[in-house]
């Protein structure tokens, strides 16, 4: 099949215009939705332009994985309204150039964007939740949660105290620690100095302290005490509730494709989760994996239903693109979610739970393709 290079290019202007503007709407949305939650959170603790400006470039690799594929939908479906009310559609194919053609263009890009979409899912957003993870620690680590001079709550139910009398970034001076977190064994740490330290895998802050005591409190009619001293000592508290994140220990959805693998690969050998292993069953691990094997397939299959679907109207072409495009992605990502819940309970395989959207979505796009020369005479 030759390809109308003029033609082509004509085609995939119109598309990409389109799909631009929708990623830049979507995405848009999608990230500042998110940086103000974090912002507000943090604002307090020392937040920096430059700490925004990551947040915000993390957030963007974070959901550009679901914003790409929808914008390119909603490009091929504006697109092709646009061309189709115009009457370029039937135009071009007066002059004999087939649908097929007309599509052909498009389906070369979209192979293109499940690639860049396959990449972001492998790789790119697994290492932005990590990012944001270490990001949001080192806002909070500089600011706010330790502050000299006053006494800095660790915990979000007062009973864990800290008080510092001087603090140069990191390294901190005259260290006191009030700890009431276990009712039957109150104690406090003095120190001389410490170093503050954060831990972004497990959200977990360390006091790395030296040249101090710790005192262990007795009922009030007992006189003695307990006193250890120490050359050094690593005090731990986590800091999820502190910095506004639920995020758990790394969990599949952060981990990176190899590594899922070798988690898996683990469960073959061993039939159970490496000791190390924050989520010790099976199913999240294989439905992380096959999320990210069917999800790249979209963008093609949105493209080889959108294209037919744009054509069908000649009026409202854009009202139309606009309301179909929603409607295609909700109905596909509510798929989705709901086989992926059928996968992790067990109810379904993963192999199989997460590949029936993307089987009913190529069905779909199989029957619009069918009919599409019939709705574009």
């Amino acid at each position: 099949m030759r390809f109308p290079r003029t033609l082509s290019w004509y085609v995939l202007r119109e598309v990409l215009l389109y799909a631009s503007l929708a990623v830049l709407a979507v995405g848009g949305v999608l990230v500042l939705q998110n940086a103000l939650r974090h912002i507000q959170n943090l604002a307090g603790m020392g937040l920096t332009p430059s700490d925004a400006l990551q947040l915000l470039t993390v957030l963007a690799a974070r959901f550009s994985t679901y914003a790409i594929p929808i914008a390119f939908l909603f490009g091929v479906m504006v697109a092709m309204g646009r061309l189709s009310s115009d009457s370029e559609v039937t135009a071009m194919q007066s002059l004999g150039v087939s649908f097929s053609q007309i599509v052909a263009p498009i389906l070369v890009v979209s192979i293109g964007v499940s690639l860049a979409t396959a990449w972001l899912l492998h790789a790119a957003e697994p290492a932005a939740r990590r990012d944001l993870r270490g990001l949001l620690g080192q806002v909070a680590a500089r600011g706010g949660i330790i502050q000299a001079g006053t006494f800095n709550e660790l915990d979000r139910d007062g009973q864990r105290l800290l008080y510092v009398d001087d603090r140069k970034d990191s390294m901190l001076e005259g260290v006191l620690i009030f700890d009431r977190s276990d009712g039957a064994q109150p104690y406090t740490v003095v120190a001389k100095t410490g170093e503050f330290a954060f831990e972004p895998e497990t959200l977990t802050g360390h006091l790395r302290l030296r040249d101090g005591d710790i005192h262990f409190e007795r009922e009030l009619d007992d006189q003695k005490y307990q006193r250890i001293t120490f050359a050094s000592f690593d005090y731990a508290f986590e800091m999820e509730r502190l910095i506004g994140v639920t995020f758990e220990r790394l969990q599949p959805k952060d981990m990176d494709t190899s590594q899922l693998l070798e988690v898996l690969a683990h469960f073959d050998e061993t039939g159970a989760a490496p000791p190390d292993a924050r989520v010790k069953s099976r199913a999240p691990y294989e439905l992380q994996l096959h999320w990210r094997l069917a999800l790249p397939f979209a963008p093609i299959l949105f493209a080889l239903a959108g294209a037919p679907l744009g054509v069908r109207r000649a009026r409202g072409a854009r009202s139309y693109g606009i309301l179909a495009c929603a409607v295609l992605v909700f109905v596909y990502y509510v798929l989705l979610s709901i086989f992926g819940e059928f996968a992790e309970s067990g109810t379904l395989p993963a192999s199989i739970a997460l590949w029936i959207p993307t089987l009913a979505l190529a069905v779909a796009a199989a029957w619009l393709l069918y009919r599409a020369p019939r709705a574009g005479a």
